[in-house]
């Protein structure tokens, strides 16, 4: 009989391909998973031997690493359009109904495998465990969805950069990068080469934190400790004069900038192959996992967000790179930390790219092997996403659309609908406290999926791409 992660991932359409289980990849050491790949998580080696065996600071640091990146580059953004007070609030409500899905996926995690060398190594598995065939469908569908939306996203922000560096149209460097080396990696059958290169989005997503904290004018006063609405340190705001906003301005302005904060917090889908590399999961230690690594990227959230927004006021772009770009003055020492920012930004995004499609392709039709079914299946995604992103669409539109579906459902919908069906008894939290939280996640969730669909759909983001 097959082992029950081989039944689920033969059940998923997936036993040709080592997507799911760390134990397929172990049988094919050429071979790495999906997630593996996704989040950088440690190489995997024949037995359990990953199982348990990161210390809780290391699993904080991994968790980090997979989350971080691109995704920041719109919170500034986002802010403008929720005003400095909602969105503060928002991005804390946003950051405890995450903690609460990963908490609440853990308890699922180790009710499904209780002894101490067993584990789910992905969330999709664990999903199709909770919710049988439904659960299956949908996981596939965000799957193809997240991968390919995502690496549209990346595309519209990388157009834009080429561009920014080049002085030659985003749009032809873009075509070039796509032809001569998006495509040919993502046709490739394993793309395990580029996993080492995961931590470098988070990287990226520091550094443009440090240089948004680097231009911001500093001088001490109430309330924020730095001068608003004045563009960056030595630049020339055209639109000095205005003042922050703290609240939003309508309700459609909140459904359509409300996803892309679910964007950047989307953790979930990393967080169960990591989760099973903790020593000693227990209910305590798990909890401080969720609860680190949640917590820095808050902070690093909240200082992008707010001192990016504060600096730009009503004017902020939805590429926060493109605001400093514009008004840094040049030869500063400002221009050329942007500089160095977004050619940081823009390899990143390129190395990612290929590993975008690659899951795209693996997840539509994992039975094509063949050089030509690759290249052909794998021309029409990447092809697709050029097509699209050479269109002037905004970036804030994009991202809004993709994580109004797809980060609703990873996040919020899917982890509620399995606690609300399973309502197993919680080991920290008294009575029925868990599934009360769900509840709330659950309407959240349907919220941004609706709401935030609609909005976008609708051009309420409206900001340059």
């Amino acid at each position: 009989a097959q082992p029950p992660q081989h039944r689920v991932a033969r059940a998923m359409g997936l036993n040709a391909s080592p997507l799911l289980t760390q134990d397929s990849v172990c049988r094919r050491p050429s071979r790495h998973s999906i997630d593996e790949i996704v989040i950088g998580a440690p190489p995997c080696v024949a037995g359990p031997a990953h199982v348990c065996s990161s210390r809780l600071g290391a699993c904080v640091s991994n968790l980090v690493l997979a989350v971080l990146g691109a995704g920041q580059l719109v919170l500034p953004y986002a802010f403008s359009q929720l005003g400095l007070g909602f969105g503060i609030a928002a991005l804390l409500l946003f950051a405890l109904l995450s903690i609460h899905s990963c908490y609440t996926l853990s308890i699922y995690e180790l009710h499904f495998m209780p002894q101490p060398l067993d584990c789910i190594e992905s969330y999709a598995e664990l999903v199709v465990r909770a919710l049988g065939n439904f659960g299956k469908h949908v996981c596939t569908a965000l799957l193809v969805l997240y991968a390919w939306g995502g690496a549209l996203s990346f595309m519209v922000i990388l157009k834009g950069e080429l561009e920014w560096l080049t002085g030659v149209s985003g749009g032809v460097c873009l075509v070039v990068v796509a032809a001569l080396f998006i495509l040919p990696l993502c046709s490739c059958e394993d793309l395990s080469v580029l996993k080492t290169t995961s931590p470098l989005g988070c990287i990226a997503g520091l550094f443009i934190t440090a240089v948004v904290l680097m231009s911001t004018r500093w001088n001490g006063e109430a309330p924020l400790g730095a001068e608003v609405c004045q563009g960056p340190r030595g630049g020339y705001h055209q639109d000095a004069g205005e003042s922050l906003r703290w609240w939003p301005d309508s309700l459609a302005s909140v459904a359509a900038a409300l996803p892309l904060l679910s964007f950047a917090l989307n953790s979930t889908w990393a967080y169960i192959p990591i989760l099973c590399t903790l020593k000693d999961r227990t209910p305590t230690r798990y909890s401080g996992l969720i609860c680190s690594s949640t917590g820095i990227m808050v902070v690093n959230y909240w200082l992008i967000s707010v001192y990016g927004y504060a600096m730009f006021c009503g004017a902020t772009k939805p590429n926060i790179l493109d605001s400093l770009g514009s008004e840094a003055t040049p030869g500063t020492g400002v221009a050329q930390l942007v500089y160095c920012a977004r050619v940081a930004l823009a390899t990143q995004l390129s190395l990612a790219l290929p590993m975008r499609f690659f899951i795209a392709r693996r997840s539509l039709n994992c039975g094509v092997t063949s050089l030509a079914g690759r290249l052909s299946l794998s021309a029409g995604l990447v092809g697709s996403a050029t097509g699209l992103a050479l269109l002037p669409l905004s970036l804030a539109t994009v991202l809004g659309i993709v994580s109004s579906v797809c980060a609703s459902m990873i996040i919020y919908i899917l982890p509620a609908l399995v606690d609300l069906s399973l309502q197993l008894p919680d080991p920290l939290l008294p009575g029925r406290m868990r599934q009360a939280v769900s509840m709330v996640s659950l309407s959240v969730g349907a919220f941004v999926l609706v709401g935030g669909l609609a909005a976008n759909l609708l051009g309420i983001s409206v900001g340059g791409g």
